[in-house]
């Protein structure tokens, strides 16, 4: 494995992120709830994948509280989407911030946030183990 933590963007995301820009433009003549859920779900796909550089688990539980409170939402009105969202919110802040207490967070500031992270890889790499 090569140490390359911080920010990034491929030319994929760039693919993904244009390409959900022009369906949330599509979607809006029809719902701006709907335009509006693509654009927080790039949002925070950018965030989690590019920014924070969040491990699979986090997303996963992320996506798991995000499709179910507006789905729920969508189907029945309960919570309301405005809820739901929030409830998103509150995750996004919960799992950003045990994320970058991880000894292995390797995202946007790394640097300050986890000054020892090169020392981590090294060893990580060395024994093979990870946390």
């Amino acid at each position: 494995m090569q140490f390359n933590p911080g920010f990034r963007l491929s030319k994929i995301d760039i693919g993904i992120i244009v390409s959900s820009l022009v369906a949330a433009g599509a979607l809006y003549k029809y719902s701006g709830a709907l335009s509006f859920i693509v654009l927080f779900v790039i949002a925070h796909f950018f965030l989690f994948c590019n920014v924070t550089r969040m491990s699979r688990i986090p997303e996963l539980i992320w996506s798991g509280i995000f499709i179910s409170a507006v789905s729920s939402s969508l189907k029945m009105g309960v919570p309301s989407l405005e809820i739901a969202i929030g409830i998103s919110l509150v995750a996004t802040i919960v799992l950003v911030a045990i994320e970058i207490r991880k000894p292995s967070y390797h995202g946007i500031f790394w640097q300050k946030v986890n000054p020892n992270l090169e020392e981590w890889f090294e060893n990580k790499n060395q024994t093979g183990t990870s946390s």
